[in-house]
């Protein structure tokens, strides 16, 4: 008996352990960008949900498009105006309102930590504006029409080499990915990065290795992958990660939380089922 409660005790904190540090790989911030600028939210943070739908905060990304809110408290409904469309959206329902007409989502409108959070494509398709998620970056890009970025502005397509140093890494790219923050991407889509410091604990720069990108080589972004770390994270440790990375044999295979110690660098590694490969790391 002692034995048996010995072992749940230990099951016990391995799954708390796991549970906390998935939260902090889930926790990596969604970016939005409205009409080229980066939306702050100074306390509830998008997320995706069950799902894998968008869900943002309704009131800052409304105010960044230039829409009017209104809440309805005793109805628990939120009332979006945009350009003479208005959307009526419920918390906890699937249907919503589009000037005076009922549709249908596949997901619905939820309230977490005092805030409303509206399906991001459903809610702002409806009101006109254009929608891109791009998952490489982890960035929602949002514009109203007439503000789309001018052909000078769109990402490089060049496959011309070239080297970025971030956080003294030398990283070997071909085109910079459409983010804010700069997104390195090699010859085998792979992607590096390098985020702005908001909050201590948060990744420093970031590894994708993409299974789900036509065009995509995981076997040749894991090479490249381990490269770049071997410039200055121990041999050993660059060792445990990569036999962990490459376990990864095709999309479906699934990488859970796995935190590994470096003499000046967290590395974390993830990968849901039927997704990419994330590698953040951490400057201690």
């Amino acid at each position: 008996m002692k034995k048996l409660m010995s072992s749940l005790v230990v099951l016990l904190m391995v799954a708390l352990f796991s549970s906390n540090f998935s939260g902090l790989a889930a926790s990596l911030p969604l970016r939005v960008i409205v009409n080229g600028e980066k939306v702050n939210f100074p306390d509830a943070q998008p997320f995706i949900d069950a799902q894998q739908r968008v869900q943002l905060p309704v009131r800052f990304i409304s105010e960044a498009l230039g829409a009017k809110v209104l809440w309805d408290s005793k109805a628990k409904k939120a009332t979006i105006s945009l350009d003479g469309k208005t959307m009526g959206v419920y918390i906890g329902k699937k249907s919503y309102e589009l000037n005076g007409k009922t549709k249908q989502m596949d997901t619905a409108a939820l309230f977490k930590q005092s805030r409303t959070f509206v399906p991001l494509r459903f809610v702002y398709e409806g009101l006109g504006v254009n929608v891109k998620w791009d998952d490489a970056v982890k960035t929602v890009y949002i514009t109203t029409p007439g503000n789309e970025p001018p052909p000078s502005s769109q990402p490089t397509t060049s496959t011309e080499p070239k080297e970025a140093v971030v956080l003294g890494f030398k990283i070997p790219y071909t085109e910079m990915g459409p983010s804010l923050d700069p997104a390195y991407v090699s010859e085998s889509k792979m992607v590096v990065t390098a985020y702005e410091k908001v909050l201590t604990g948060y990744v420093d720069m970031e590894f994708t290795i993409s299974f789900t990108q036509n065009g995509a080589d995981p076997v040749q972004a894991m090479n490249e992958t381990e490269a770049i770390l071997r410039q200055q994270i121990e041999s050993n440790v660059v060792d445990s990660i990569m036999s962990y990375v490459r376990s990864k044999k095709q999309r479906s295979d699934a990488l859970p939380y796995k935190l590994f110690e470096a003499k000046n660098y967290k590395i974390d590694v993830v990968s849901p089922g039927m997704d990419d490969i994330g590698i953040g790391l951490y400057k201690k």
